[in-house]
């Protein structure tokens, strides 16, 4: 199931699936509150539409592009705090990151479990994370996405490889 949950596109086919679901309701039976929820759920299916403009990549590839000076993101699907990242940068940022779904991958899950433990003393999936050669951060500010939007405007580009 998490994997299933996990890829990109299940929350706006989920939200956009029962948001038609709904629309149809309310339309046969005449019910303008079912028509209106109709519509939240849409809104919700374009919101989390911004989480299918990254390319999710597995976490052996990010260890290369760490290693040539690159930036690598953890992040999943439906976090509030990943699309707020992935919509403040422009497209040429997001393509110079190389993602990791942490809800995907396990190996990536357990890595960003060992980053934090070394860094804080504790383990745990906090997300969207930073990871570069010498560096990592939890975003979770504006200050942290500027560090990161510099970062990225330093770092090698991602490599296109096999994306999940």
């Amino acid at each position: 199931m998490r994997r299933l949950v996990g890829d990109p596109w299940f929350y706006p086919v989920l939200f956009a699936a029962s948001g038609i679901f709904f629309a149809v309701w309310g339309t046969v039976n005449r019910n303008l509150a079912v028509i209106a929820s109709s519509l939240v759920l849409l809104s919700f299916a374009l919101r989390y539409l911004r989480a299918t403009r990254v390319r999710s990549r597995p976490l052996a590839g990010a260890e290369a592009h760490v290693a040539a000076g690159g930036v690598v993101v953890f992040w999943r699907p439906g976090c509030q705090y990943c699309m707020t990242l992935i919509k403040a940068l422009t497209p040429a940022e997001r393509a110079a990151a190389s993602w990791v779904n942490i809800w995907t991958d396990a190996e990536a899950a357990a890595a960003l479990r060992r980053l934090h433990a070394r860094r804080e003393g504790r383990e745990h999936e906090a997300v969207p994370t930073v990871w570069a050669r010498k560096k990592d951060f939890i975003v979770a500010d504006d200050a942290s996405r500027a560090r990161l939007k510099d970062m990225l405007r330093a770092a090698t580009p991602a490599q296109e490889g096999s994306a999940r």
